[in-house]
């Protein structure tokens, strides 16, 4: 290269450009005719990594650097505008531009212009472009102007995002202007940067700028203020969200009235700037809880008043038992005993109406008698001591079944156990309750068909099953006894496990209406729950439902 175009060395693709270019086609002619004042800021221009365009002489030929390079895009004036006249290569913009090109030239004025709007052709298409540039006088050996250099950057993505960020910004003041609850922005001295209508309105200041961080002092009620000033401490100390309760007064009513205040701490390159939070009103939250704590304090009360008097009651239940297991059952039985004697030495003196009267004494002397077992056995139920043992359900039927063995025999049944499991019971009270059951259906059954009880027992989880009050993950054992007696109807399925509730007349069954009385009190004694369906003239079908141990569930 000639060594006189020093000024065109470097500048990468835009100094090969003019280098390559055919200047002497052009009226600014070869580069070696170019003025020292072209050269000189060529050199400039070419060798600098900031975006500069320059407009020289009379008719502003085009010449620009790499770094502006970008700026004209693809498809676009690139490199068809080097060496070009200004108003040739910019003829959309040529009416903005040229009247400050001419202030430049005309008066020697420098001209700076930030984010303008100056739409022109790039990327096959006129495209909004915003800039910020300058506007510089180039003056030649003279002292008169001879070019204007321009500094210049498109601030086109960085306009918008400030115009975004604004317009995100008066949206997000709009919707929180019709919020209901506080919305506020502080920096890291709680001065309060930014809050919605609804705060201001109610602590009674017109504007934010007026909220400083003693502004919370004087509307927080003084015993909540250190709840204040200690969260929003820590929260800085630790970079950390906010969330605390405490009473702020309303401006309106001069009441104070509970708030629950969270915020997130406002980070700016890892630097904590201050916190973005809400806060509702939970006054009446707080007055419920209140209310709600008074009820359960009197009913907390009034329920250790309950067990005062459960106390007193069992001990007068224990005192029953003593009774009807001594005093009671003492006369009875003198009463059987000399009704037996009468009736084994005197029972061909008496009359036949004596006869009968005789015999109904004794019967409800039996009567009597049983109704006394079975009332100590319900009360015992309770007040015996639970001493729990691993049992197997079939051990304990055959038990029961050579207990039944005579009525068994006498109405020709049978117990048929298709499944045992194994389970965690109270064995001298799990022996009544399937006595009691077994016995029910024996005493139950229809007269001239013969009973037969089925008994499944089996080991299941309490997910496997549709009841509610099984836990998951617990082990039940889960025993199923159906007979083909007399059955019931499904209206009776809870009844008949209540004291005293008979189905039947005693003319047609005995019994004393308190066996399934017990056998429910049995099995919630064992943290279970029994149920009974029956169909008349078809049969009863009862599940028992008994964790396997009872250690599990406690």
């Amino acid at each position: 290269m000639n060594k006189n175009f020093y000024f065109l060395e470097d500048g990468g693709e835009m100094g090969e450009l003019m280098r390559n270019k055919d200047w002497s086609k052009t009226l600014i002619g070869l580069p070696e005719t170019w003025p020292p004042a072209l050269r000189t800021t060529m050199s400039i221009m070419l060798n600098s990594p900031f975006p500069m365009f320059l407009f020289w002489g009379k008719k502003l030929k085009c010449f620009y650097n790499d770094a502006y390079r970008p700026s004209l895009g693809i498809n676009g004036k690139h490199p068809s505008i080097l060496g070009m006249s200004g108003k040739d290569a910019w003829p959309e913009i040529w009416d903005d531009i040229s009247p400050l090109l001419k202030s430049v030239t005309d008066k020697g004025n420098s001209i700076w212009r930030e984010n303008q709007l100056i739409p022109f052709y790039r990327n096959g298409r006129i495209e909004d472009i915003y800039w910020t540039f300058s506007y510089s006088p180039v003056k030649d050996e003279s002292g008169n102007v001879a070019g204007v250099l321009t500094l210049c950057t498109d601030t086109t993505e960085a306009f918008k995002a400030a115009n975004n960020l604004r317009e995100s910004e008066r949206r997000f003041r709009e919707i929180a202007d019709l919020s209901p609850v506080w919305i506020w922005i502080t920096d890291t001295e709680i001065n309060v940067q930014y809050a919605n209508k609804e705060l201001l309105k109610y602590i009674g200041i017109e504007h934010f700028s007026d909220f400083t961080g003693q502004v919370w002092k004087e509307v927080v009620h003084p015993d909540d203020i250190h709840l204040v000033y200690a969260g929003f401490a820590q929260a800085v100390e630790n970079k950390a969200e906010i969330d605390v309760e405490f009473r702020v007064k309303n401006a309106s009513t001069e009441g104070f009235e509970w708030f629950k205040v969270l915020a997130v701490p406002r980070l700016l390159e890892d630097e904590l700037i201050g916190f973005i939070g809400t806060a509702m009103n939970i006054e009446q939250q707080k007055s419920f809880s209140n209310h709600l704590r008074s009820e359960v304090d009197i009913r907390t009360r009034e329920l250790a008043d309950s067990n005062i008097k459960l106390e007193l009651m069992n001990k007068e239940l224990q005192s029953f038992a003593y009774i009807s297991s001594h005093d009671l059952q003492e006369p009875l039985r003198k009463i059987q005993m000399f009704a037996e004697v009468l009736m084994e030495r005197e029972y061909d003196n008496l009359s036949k109406a004596g006869k009968v009267k005789f015999e109904k004494i004794q019967s409800a002397a039996n009567r009597m008698q049983s109704l006394i077992n079975d009332l100590l056995a319900y009360s015992r139920a309770d007040t015996e001591k639970r001493t729990f043992e691993l049992i197997d359900l079939k051990t304990v039927i055959d038990e029961v079944k050579n207990d039944l063995g005579e009525e068994l025999a006498k109405k020709q049944g049978k117990v048929e156990v298709l499944s045992s499991c194994k389970l965690e019971v109270v064995p001298f009270q799990f022996r009544q309750l399937i006595y009691n059951l077994l016995s029910n259906s024996v005493k139950y059954s229809k007269l001239d068909v013969p009973p037969v009880i089925r008994i499944l027992g089996e080991t299941i989880d309490g997910s496997d099953s549709d009841d509610m009050l099984l836990i998951t993950g617990i082990s039940y054992a889960k025993i199923t006894i159906t007979d083909n007696g007399i059955g019931f109807d499904k209206q009776f399925s809870e009844k008949i496990f209540e004291v005293f509730q008979r189905l039947h007349s005693k003319q047609e069954y005995i019994g004393t209406g308190i066996g399934l009385a017990i056998v429910k009190k049995i099995v919630q004694n064992h943290n279970g729950f029994i149920s009974a369906h029956g169909e008349p003239d078809i049969g009863a079908v009862f599940q028992i439902i008994i964790p396997s141990s009872q250690l599990a569930i406690s």
